[in-house]
């Protein structure tokens, strides 16, 4: 096994992979459903079922620790999974009733969720076990750069042939070339995965009950869960009808949404290397506090500004907002498995996305029951968001460890 040509290509599957997981998720696949005549609920949902969906991932390590992780089933999952991103474009062709397409559009946001979350675990623990630990940063910092860097050069294309398309009353059609590209997309990448090599993966098989309980008991790691699950609903309620308020009741053009959404990935790119560099020491006050202070700021300014205001606010509001994306990501994907046992890091990491998606679940409960659908509800979101993000400050200053080793 040659180390560098296969870093390099973890690196490019990974890039590919998140690249289309921000191309077909919340941004543009939003804007579709606002096309279709979904919902402000449903939409609201859409943006945080892939973290509810992370509930399955309790479910995955079991599963994978007794096939051993087979290369082969782990790949034709992938392959479910991305396929079932481009068939929404399908929608439009079925049926006009805005029922029947809420019904589609949510079977196959599921598979394509539940897939993603099957799959996600196995690739996360063959690319740890691969990369050695004095690379992980240099690897999540750079992967983020490329990352952001394709989702920025496709938003912009992307904005233009939306706008175009919409400005000639075939709105549909601009939709359609986008589903095109990230068909291609995904092909290159699933292509590249087969020809990937898959390290041996030393786990011993798990239990469901013990791959809950193990994690739940160690309380070394109850710090990792609370500031993940503070931090997933802090940012959940306040991104949940993020772009439905901008397309829906700010009335931004496509082209205005997509550079919005180059803004956002070219601040998380740029971004990336210096907390990277924060994250070397395992400090995570350094990171944490400062993510909180950032999205406090962004989130505010969406509550506090009129409409008129936020139209000329909002490229500093998603500049800030891909400034802290970029710092927790570098917790996401190294503390948390460098704060699990040895050997159990499978069990450790779908825990966590177990209690993320549990969180999250709440969020449309809380929407249906207490919020009702209109502009000032959505202010309230963005309200609920700060008053967490101060408690998860607070909370890492007194209590945040410094290593998570």
């Amino acid at each position: 096994m040659n180390y560098k040509r296969e870093y390099k290509k973890y690196l490019i599957s990974s890039v590919l992979d998140t690249a289309n997981n921000k191309i077909a998720s919340n941004s543009i696949i939003s804007a579709f459903a606002v096309y279709l005549g979904l919902s402000d609920l449903s939409i609201g949902i859409y943006a945080l079922l892939d973290t509810m969906t992370n509930v399955i991932q309790v479910f995955a390590a079991p599963l994978f620790s007794k096939i051993g992780q087979s290369k082969k089933i782990v790949l034709v999952n992938y392959s479910i999974y991305r396929i079932s991103s481009v068939c929404f474009a399908f929608i439009p062709f079925i049926s006009n009733d805005i029922g029947i397409r809420t019904i589609l559009f949510f079977i196959f946001a599921s598979i394509y969720a539940i897939t993603g979350e099957m799959g996600y675990i196995t690739f996360v623990n063959w690319r740890m076990t691969l990369i050695k630990k004095e690379d992980r940063t240099t690897f999540a910092s750079t992967r983020n750069i490329l990352k952001n860097t394709v989702v920025l050069l496709f938003s912009l294309i992307m904005g233009v042939v939306l706008d175009r398309f919409t400005s000639s009353g075939y709105e549909l059609h601009g939709f359609l070339v986008l589903f095109v590209l990230v068909f291609i997309i995904a092909f290159v990448d699933i292509a590249l995965r087969i020809c990937t090599y898959k390290p041996e993966i030393i786990q011993e098989k798990i239990s469901v009950k013990d791959n809950i309980v193990i994690p739940a008991k160690d309380r070394s790691f109850r710090n990792v869960l609370l500031t993940c699950g503070l931090n997933r609903f802090a940012y959940g309620i306040g991104t949940m009808y993020l772009n439905v308020y901008l397309l829906r009741y700010l009335n931004v053009s496509y082209i205005y949404y997509s550079i919005l959404n180059i803004l956002l990935n070219l601040s998380d790119a740029i971004f990336s290397k210096f907390w990277g560099n924060r994250s070397k020491k395992r400090n995570w006050k350094k990171v944490i506090l400062p993510m909180c202070a950032i999205f406090s700021i962004a989130f505010m300014i969406l509550t506090f500004f009129n409409s008129k205001q936020l139209i000329y606010l909002l490229p500093l509001v998603y500049i800030l907002l891909g400034i802290g994306n970029s710092s927790y990501e570098m917790y996401d994907h190294i503390a948390i498995y460098e704060s699990s046992k040895d050997k159990m890091q499978t069990s450790y990491v779908t825990f966590e996305r177990f209690i993320e998606g549990i969180v999250t679940m709440i969020l449309p409960v809380l929407s249906y029951t207490v919020l009702s659908e209109n502009n000032n509800v959505i202010k309230i979101t963005f309200a609920l968001s700060i008053i967490t993000y101060i408690i998860l400050f607070i909370y890492f200053k007194i209590k945040g460890n410094k290593k998570a080793t």
